[in-house]
């Protein structure tokens, strides 16, 4: 790869330096924070040499490379002073998110950064298991300890990390917030603390406000909360001081507002949040027992896809601080990543395009070897969307089998093959042999279900005309496909859901209804009709797959709100009303509206055109398939 052209072409299609507020990368992702999105041309930065796909999340322009971002970032940052970039102000008004998804969303973005200097320091301590079994260092030695020490000191400082990119996330002073991390992981806190606690006693400012006691070496979520009450507390000092007591007096009341209250309030909050969350997450296990790694495994890669996964993070730590190792989330992982390569792999050698089985091959080793997904996720499985069926079949089985037997994971280095002696459990000389079945089965399964389950194609570009030529099927024929629904045209990629606006599913448009109801656009057959009959399927009886989906989330609605006048199977005509639904009762809900609608085989045109109108009524022509 050409990384300086690939670095010049996707800063031209961001609209140049001037329109990037700010990048970073993570370990497979350029994120660029925009002053303007819509100028950016989202199929051009697709078709991008290098470029496996794009997210917008969380006010992120997200461009998929692959394991090359590093030097694809590099390149970019020597066009435009991006590394030293500060936030700007963006005047665009900021997505409505639940509150879940808003605490899931800081935790990723803080974490995200840190996950380089975790996995170095994570690989380490796998030297740590495979050196002495292989008798070329000894346990109980100095040189062992200081191994040891240099592998678990981003771990234990952790919360140091964590400070420096939460104060990015909340637009602060990284040395103020990396500060407050120092405090509570000093050593005579810990130790004043701990004496306190063993004695039963509580440690209390002046006398009257109780400190409670926590743990802060690996955690996550104290400190983040910790900047996030910084970052008010020093805009509020800010305007308190005077302009001549600032240099002094400013960092002085910063920090001794914001430690006590991290102390005594925030701090164990924190904790006592992480504790619920782990809590809860492990008492699934604990009800479904291997069951529970099978599932997760099995849906794991939409965890990813969703940018959750960096969540886990905290909880899996914490559970190894505790208990010294993770048998739950971790396991899952290595099921997922292990499946995702296999089904790259299987692609590998069924393809007959070139490039693909290039992409294909080099993701396979990528996700296998080095635990990095991204590159077979994007670029192969969501891609070809066949293949993600096999890899969740694999992962679920291998998932089952980890969980059955028992097996444990006593680090957080990305799950891969060569990351397999920190599975090795040392009073356990079978958990070698377990992890490895695991593994063969996971490969297996999901090797064997992609190749036969199969995937359409992706033709040469030196076949193309050809195929076409000989083809009995030509859907190359420029149709014109109306409008199902009345009401406002959205771009599908300011849907805010990433399962529509990133074209998962395939490519459409988006309708914010004016009026209640669903007709159809063509003759066909309802392919699909959701018992929830908030989503169905139809398939034209030329071919034409598509999804109208009412409303984002909306499938919790059990129902409510919706009235189907047609079932899976029947055959319709052109305005037939299939569904109608309550719009007001909806929006009461507090559910958003907008109703994307999908051409889900998409693959098999070479484009889908979306009208340019504003709105749309229906039967109007809204897409056209050539």
């Amino acid at each position: 790869m050409d990384y300086t052209k690939v670095g010049k072409q996707i800063l031209e299609r961001m609209g140049g330096k001037d329109n990037v507020i700010s990048l970073v990368h993570c370990m497979t992702r350029l994120r660029f924070t925009l002053k303007d999105e819509s100028i950016v041309d989202d199929e051009l930065v697709k078709k991008t040499k290098g470029v496996m796909g794009i997210m917008k999340k969380s006010g992120q322009y997200q461009i998929i490379i692959g394991n090359e971002v590093g030097a694809v970032y590099k390149e970019i940052c020597k066009l435009g002073n991006f590394q030293n970039n500060k936030k700007i102000q963006n005047n665009k008004p900021k997505e409505k998110q639940g509150i879940l998804s808003t605490i899931l969303d800081v935790i990723s973005g803080c974490m995200a950064p840190v996950i380089p200097a975790l996995i170095g320091a994570a690989m380490i301590k796998v030297l740590l298991t495979v050196l002495p079994m292989m008798g070329l260092l000894d346990s109980s030695s100095q040189t062992f300890e200081l191994i040891s020490i240099i592998g678990d000191g981003a771990f234990f400082f952790m919360p140091v990390l964590i400070a420096m990119s939460a104060a990015n996330k909340f637009n602060t002073n990284q040395y103020y917030a990396a500060s407050l991390a120092l405090i509570i992981l000093h050593p005579n806190f810990i130790k004043l603390m701990s004496t306190a606690n063993e004695a039963g006693l509580t440690v209390k400012f002046f006398n009257l406000i109780p400190v409670t006691y926590a743990s802060y070496a690996y955690s996550v979520i104290p400190i983040i909360l910790g900047v996030w009450v910084l970052s008010y507390i020093e805009k509020f000092v800010d305007k308190i001081t005077p302009p001549i007591t600032k240099n002094f007096l400013k960092p002085m009341l910063v920090v001794l507002f914001t430690a006590p209250i991290v102390m005594v309030v925030v701090g164990p909050l924190g904790s006592i949040f992480g504790d619920v969350l782990s809590s809860v997450i492990y008492f699934i296990h604990d009800k479904l027992g291997f069951i529970a790694l099978g599932l997760v495994a099995g849906i794991y890669p939409f965890i990813v896809m969703a940018g959750m996964h960096h969540a886990f993070t905290p909880i899996k730590l914490s559970m190894i601080a505790t208990t010294g190792y993770e048998a739950f989330i971790c396991i899952s992982e290595f099921c997922s990543n292990m499946a995702q390569g296999a089904a790259a792999l299987a692609v590998t050698m069924k393809t007959k395009n070139k490039d693909l089985k290039q992409t294909a091959g080099s993701s396979a080793f990528s996700a296998l070897v080095a635990g990095i997904t991204e590159p077979a996720l994007y670029g192969i499985t969501v891609r070809l969307k066949r293949p993600m069926l096999g890899a969740c079949i694999g992962a679920a089985t291998g998932g089952l089998v980890g969980g059955f037997f028992q097996l444990k994971c006593f680090g957080v280095a990305t799950p891969a093959l060569v990351t397999i002696p920190q599975y090795i459990e040392s009073t356990r000389s079978e958990s070698l042999i377990y992890i490895l079945i695991t593994a063969a089965v996971t490969i297996g399964v999901s090797f064997i279900a992609t190749y036969f389950i199969g995937f359409e194609d992706v033709v040469d570009e030196e076949d193309e005309e050809i195929e076409e030529t000989n083809s009995s099927l030509n859907l190359n024929t420029g149709t014109k496909v109306p409008s199902p629904i009345e009401g406002v045209v959205v771009p599908l990629e300011e849907v805010n859901d990433s399962t529509f606006s990133t074209g998962v599913l395939g490519k459409g448009i988006a309708v914010i209804p004016t009026k209640g109801e669903v007709i159809s656009p063509f003759d066909g057959t309802v392919d699909a009709f959701f018992e929830t009959h908030h989503a169905l399927g139809l398939k034209s009886n030329d071919g034409l797959e598509m999804l109208i989906h009412v409303g984002l989330e909306t499938v919790n609605l059990k129902g409510k709100y919706f009235t189907p006048k047609v079932k899976t199977g029947d055959k319709v005509k052109t305005g037939d009303v299939l569904l109608t639904f309550d719009i007001n009762g909806i929006k009461e809900e507090g559910y958003d509206i907008v109703t994307p609608i999908i051409i889900t085989n998409s693959e098999k045109y070479m484009e889908v055109i979306n009208t340019n109108d504003e709105n749309t009524t229906q039967l109007q022509n809204l897409i056209t398939v050539v």
